[in-house]
């Protein structure tokens, strides 16, 4: 025997408060994710952000140990030069 339409409605009702409670606690639990989800890439962001000073400044320190190595060579023959000639010096009688 067919059921009349209010006690169709009278069965599913129960079901569409369960949806409806079930569609909420989702909602709720997607929003808390999203949340965490947020101050994850905020920190990763910032994490970025940090990382690419610090490779800036490392290419910089590259920059200035190169300038200091050709320094360095410089004076390195400028002292064999002086020593050679203060050999040259004291050997001259």
């Amino acid at each position: 025997m067919p059921k009349n339409p209010i006690d169709k409605l009278e069965d599913l009702i129960p079901k569409l408060v369960g949806e409806t409670r079930q569609l909420r606690e989702d909602n709720q639990r997607l929003q808390k994710e999203l949340k965490t989800f947020r101050s994850v890439l905020e920190r990763a962001q910032k994490n970025g952000a940090n990382l690419q000073g610090k490779i800036e400044r490392l290419g910089k320190l590259e920059n200035v140990q190169k300038r200091l190595e050709k320094d360095q060579s410089k004076i390195r023959s400028t002292v064999k030069n002086l020593l050679a000639g203060i050999e040259k010096i004291g050997s001259t009688p």
